[in-house]
């Protein structure tokens, strides 16, 4: 056992890598949004080889008056193009973690990101050169997992982690409780959104309007929760901030989710898919990932801040000077 005060600071450069892979991913998934309002998902035929038989350009090597011809095959391009480089600072992350981080947890976790960028990646080449709408809800619903998991990564390896930290006491299984179910809320109505975008259904409408409920009721009273062990605790205060940035999350995503529900009643009357028309419920699919990767990072929190038992002497609190070599 050593202390933290005597141990080599980590190197930064894991956690700004993935904090970099997990902002490259914020264009990613708003062009892929934008690709399913404007219905642009087979824009352009073909994955590595595009239009193959009518012009066999490789990917990278897209001509420009090609790909700026109209809205869907910009937005069906450039998502290809964010997917390529989230991928590139995925595979960096990995590289400079092994090599500047001991532990193995840190390692994995890091990999993990990887694998999963790359099989997002392989969905939505399959999506493509199969033509399939299946598989295109997939690739939108895994997204969103993949995005959180991002942020995940990003907070797993910040050297902040090693600070200080609380002890368990009667309201921390109930605090890790909310965080879990608000996580897995969240997702809920975020996966029937995706089956709303898909295959809108009066059926899908109105789950995903009850999991919606669900979701922002057990995000307020996780925030609250949050706020109120942040005040009567210092070494909570990143899970304060935590609580900020929920409520403010969700109140932008409710306000953007109404908009979408009059834009799609008035696309479907109008029969209009134009940029300005996409932007809302484009918005809220961003939205909704920004909650879930908020709640992803905020549930590590909690876990690390609330490892530590309390000490025999002093039970009331233990801030974990100590961690393992």
């Amino acid at each position: 056992m050593t202390t933290a005060a005597s141990e080599t600071p980590p190197s930064p450069w894991p956690h700004r890598l993935a904090v970099a892979t997990w902002l490259a991913a914020i264009p990613l998934l708003l062009f892929g949004g934008t690709i399913t309002t404007l219905e642009a998902g087979m824009a352009i035929d073909g994955w590595w080889i595009l239009e193959p038989g009518r012009g066999d350009h490789f990917l990278l090597f897209y001509p420009f008056e090609k790909w700026f011809r109209d809205m869907g095959t910009f937005s069906e391009h450039t998502h290809r193009l964010f997917g390529i480089l989230v991928g590139n600072l995925a595979i960096a992350t990995v590289v400079v973690t092994w090599l500047k981080n001991s532990h193995k947890r840190a390692r994995f976790v890091a990999l993990g990101a990887l694998l999963l960028v790359c099989f997002q990646g392989y969905l939505g080449g399959s999506r493509v050169l199969d033509a399939s709408p299946q598989l295109a809800f997939l690739h939108g619903a895994l997204a969103q997992i993949v995005f959180a998991y991002l942020a995940f990564c990003s907070t797993y390896l910040s050297p902040r982690r090693q600070g200080s930290r609380a002890a368990r006491d009667h309201e921390s299984g109930r605090l890790l409780r909310l965080t879990f179910t608000a996580l897995i809320a969240v997702y809920a109505a975020i996966f029937a959104g995706a089956w709303l975008r898909h295959a809108f259904s009066p059926l899908a409408l109105g789950v995903h309007i009850g999991l919606v409920v669900l979701a922002t009721w057990s995000v307020v009273v996780l925030a609250r929760s949050l706020k109120r062990r942040g005040v009567s605790d210092p070494s909570f205060r990143p899970l304060r901030r935590a609580a900020l940035w929920l409520h403010l999350l969700i109140g932008l995503q409710i306000a953007l989710g109404l908009a979408s529900f009059w834009v799609v009643v008035m696309v479907a009357e109008k029969g209009s898919t134009d940029v300005h028309h996409s932007a809302y419920p484009t918005l809220h699919v961003l939205f909704g990932a920004l909650v879930l990767s908020k709640l992803a990072s905020t549930t590590l929190w909690a876990r690390h801040q609330l490892e530590v038992e309390p000490s025999p002497e002093n039970p009331a609190r233990s801030i974990g000077l100590e961690v393992a070599s």
